[in-house]
């Protein structure tokens, strides 16, 4: 993978950008990539609801960015804190199952993640 396609994925995971654009480039860098080239990491979790709890995206978009980086195989979670990671993207991006997207729910989260790292 060249490191122009890698920078659009870190560009999704940092949500350096408008939501909608970041997706199509990601999805079309990843273009089958089966092998994980960049990761999800607890700070990079922590920094889309920082974005989402201030009003720089809204629910869907934290929805929508939280089912891009589950679904592309080119992203993974940082090894250490898979289990977590994984719910936390798994729950974000499902609300209809889990909970609705909040502030409570964004702050517990942000907490478990900091504990995570700390």
């Amino acid at each position: 993978m060249q490191q122009q396609e890698i920078q659009k994925l870190l560009d999704l995971l940092a949500l350096n950008g408008h939501i909608d654009d970041l997706v199509r480039a990601a999805q079309s860098a990843s273009h089958g990539q089966i092998d994980e080239v960049v990761y999800l990491c607890p700070e990079s979790a922590i920094s889309a609801l920082e974005k989402f709890l201030a009003g720089g995206i809204s629910t869907q978009e934290l929805i929508d960015w939280a089912e891009v980086v589950h679904s592309l195989d080119a992203i993974g979670v940082a090894e250490e804190h898979d289990d977590l990671l994984l719910q936390f993207l798994f729950e974000i991006s499902t609300p209809e199952l889990i909970y609705d997207i909040n502030t409570e729910v964004c702050n517990r989260w942000i907490s478990r993640l900091r504990q995570a790292i700390s």
